[in-house]
């Protein structure tokens, strides 16, 4: 018996020898068919993103359905070594990074999906940095609400386009294969500013523009500062369609939609400039005409309670002979009930007069944002303190770079209801931020003018730009305006 117990244990013993090296042989086999698919993947991208010797064009395009007061888009050039994994590139975020390249590193990494990951910090780590102070991002805490990670989704056939999707902030992210001219223009000529700058003088002065599809005209909106473009068509009494969508320069002389427009079946999705004027693509590549009315066909009451328009914005001239800005405002119809309004806050308190003067405040601007679905809005007060603590703080003056200055928005809530005649009625429900009920005349200054009052909205211009007029009904008096977006 004993022999036979031995026989069956030995018997055992080798089948668990067997099972062990066949399952370290199997875990082997899957670990180095990791190994080869993420090298694999690796050098299939690393490639792709070498191979093009001009470079790419980055495309990146914000949330802005969710948080529609982000800027919507930003544009990069970019070109990959073939070794070491370094990247250079050029944005069009502002005159200095359009003007010099910017070296990094990138990484591709395996998941579920290759990732393309910016790993050392670049123009993107700027423009995607969480401290709105630095980079003048809509919300402190998350910036610009960029991304420098991406997963990589799809190519296209002919491996000219890469399409991505930010891992964090879920960005929208394109990659075109560039030519050497625009390779040429952007990273060597820096020619950013000199692109912006044409459209900028294209879009000058054209306060009514529309794009035509089929018999059809619907409102088009190019807002270039929000670096957003938003289209209304009238559906019905009560309704308006509405497509806001983020854009960004593609290449020298087109700016591409993140979400194409769909009207009468036509996909618009680019805007380009020929011999200066503003001209429409579809996704087919098709003409779409561009047309120009004195004002949008579209009432402006209307735009705003459908949401077709999300925010007015009133700037701060009556402050700026103090802080040294550039008047925004002179050639403004009503610049004169304008600035007194907001004098009402500039003066509304001692303490506030006596910072102003000193330099240890300054207002910028105030931003009226509907929120239509809630009928709600909210008046944000945009302004900053003098900060002694940052390092070389040179003192406050009217020359003080805005750097040293720390920006703050203080907002304040009103409901409102409207009738068929499209007059607001105001209801004044207080403060959304702790420190903004801690000045009260400020609180009061507003709460005041808007309350009394049967106001409705109409469009005005200057030769320039289009602009908001909130006025009373009963008086025709004005009571601000601002520009639309």
């Amino acid at each position: 018996m004993k022999t036979k117990s031995l026989i069956n244990t030995i018997y055992v013993a080798a089948a668990a020898l067997l099972f062990l090296g066949s399952c370290e042989k199997e875990s082997g086999d899957l670990r180095n068919y990791a190994t080869e698919k993420i090298d694999a993947n690796f050098q299939k991208y690393d490639s792709l993103l070498t191979s093009s010797k001009a470079g790419w064009k980055f495309l990146a395009y914000p949330n802005i359905a969710e948080f529609p007061s982000n800027k919507g888009g930003f544009s990069f050039m970019m070109k990959f070594a073939e070794k070491d994994q370094r990247v250079t590139m050029v944005s069009d975020f502002d005159s200095e990074m359009g003007g010099k390249v910017s070296e990094s590193k990138y990484t591709i990494k395996f998941t579920s999906l290759s990732t393309l990951s910016f790993s050392t910090y670049s123009y993107i780590h700027h423009i995607a940095d969480p401290n709105s102070m630095v980079n003048g991002g809509e919300k402190l805490g998350w910036g610009n609400r960029l991304d420098f990670e991406y997963s990589i989704l799809k190519t296209s056939a002919n491996q000219d386009t890469i399409y991505l999707k930010g891992n964090l902030q879920a960005t929208d992210a394109i990659m075109i294969r560039a030519s050497e001219q625009e390779s040429n223009a952007l990273l060597n000529q820096f020619q950013y500013e000199d692109i912006k700058a044409k459209f900028a003088k294209a879009v000058d002065g054209k306060v009514g523009l529309h794009v035509k599809t089929g018999n059809n005209l619907s409102v088009m909106t190019l807002s270039l500062d929000q670096r957003q473009i938003v289209f209304a068509k009238d559906v019905s009494e009560d309704s308006v369609y509405i497509h806001r969508t983020g854009i960004a320069y593609n290449g020298t002389n087109s700016i591409l939609l993140n979400k194409p427009f769909n009207s009468d079946g036509i996909m618009v999705s680019e805007i380009f400039l020929e011999n200066g004027k503003l001209v429409a693509k579809d996704t087919k590549g098709t003409i779409v005409p561009v047309e120009e009315r004195e004002f949008p066909i579209i009432p402006a009451f209307k735009m705003y309670r459908t949401g077709a328009y999300s925010t007015i914005r009133i700037p701060y001239d009556n402050t700026r002979w103090i802080t040294g800005y550039k008047a925004e405002t002179l050639d403004w119809p009503h610049r004169t009930q304008v600035q007194y309004f907001l004098g009402e806050t500039a003066g509304a308190d001692l303490g506030i007069i006596l910072g102003v003067i000193s330099a240890q405040i300054r207002f910028y601007d105030v931003t009226v944002q509907f929120k239509a679905a809630q009928r709600r809005f909210l008046l944000n007060i945009n302004f900053g303190f003098y900060d002694p603590d940052r390092p070389n703080a040179p003192g406050a003056s009217y020359r003080t770079s805005d750097d040293f200055y720390d920006r703050f928005t203080f907002p304040y809530q009103y409901r409102y209801t409207y009738n068929q005649d499209e007059v607001f009625t105001m209801y004044y429900e207080g403060p959304q931020f702790v420190y903004a009920a801690q000045l009260p005349n400020l609180k009061n200054a507003f709460k005041n003018s808007l309350i009394d009052g049967q106001y409705s909205l109409k469009y005005t211009k200057t030769n320039k730009e289009l602009l908001i007029a909130f006025y009373d009904k009963r008086t025709g008096n004005v009571l601000f305006e601002g520009q639309p977006y």
